[in-house]
């Protein structure tokens, strides 16, 4: 199996159920529903992403009525799996748009292990507060094969940057919370913020091509 798209697909999954969570006009889904659509993730042989999001769709039925005709544990709302396939629809229409459009460089990877931890963001992906913006050269990293993450901004929406550090001319295009990007390369240079290093990476979001912080990023 794909292993990036994997952990991208755990992600819509937490997603809904966040969602779920923080919706005060909805019933919150007991945690099982949830469990056990990522059960036929982890249990699914297919080997392709469309596939898998093919074989999830029809399992997310097949667990809406499992969780109707069990006595034992309370019903969730439509809505819940309704938005669930909504996801899986937006992702797959995510990856056919960039599967159209050709990267402009070849993509990257670092060797180290990925963070997927990052602040909380405000509508905008310049944190706000002082921050030490000097910058380390690092190496860079090898080329490999394409990697795929998500976008983790809290609800609001990220600007892209046209070069990889904190005072270049942000782009006019936003990228919305939980979106799927492409990763083509990392920035040579790494910036201190809330008290970590982060490095910039330069992403393409169905075709819009800019930089964006790595602490915004979900890689698992």
């Amino acid at each position: 199996m794909n292993l990036p798209f994997f952990n991208i697909i755990k992600e819509v999954i937490k997603v809904v159920k966040n969602k779920n969570q923080a919706d005060p006009h909805v019933k919150t889904a007991d945690p099982s529903v949830f469990d056990q659509i990522e059960k036929h993730v982890d249990n699914s042989n297919s080997t392709e992403p469309g596939a898998l999001l093919e074989d999830l769709k029809r399992n997310v039925n097949h667990v809406q009525r499992e969780n109707r005709n069990n006595p034992n544990v309370a019903t969730a709302d439509r809505s819940v799996f309704e938005n669930m396939q909504k996801e899986l629809e937006a992702l797959k229409a995510k990856m056919a748009n960039q599967n159209n459009v050709p990267t402009s460089a070849p993509a990257t990877r670092t060797a180290s292990t990925f963070n997927s931890s990052a602040p909380t963001p405000t509508a905008s992906s310049t944190p706000a507060g002082p921050t030490n913006y000097n910058t380390v050269e690092t190496k860079r990293t090898p080329a490999v094969d394409q990697i795929l993450a998500m976008t983790n901004s809290g609800g609001g929406s990220l600007s892209m940057r046209t070069q990889p550090n904190m005072g270049a001319a942000t782009m006019d295009s936003r990228v919305a919370d939980s979106s799927l990007v492409k990763v083509i390369e990392y920035s040579k240079n790494n910036i201190h913020l809330d008290g970590k290093n982060t490095r910039f990476v330069k992403v393409d979001v169905n075709g819009q091509v800019g930089w964006i912080l790595e602490s915004y990023l979900n890689f698992n």
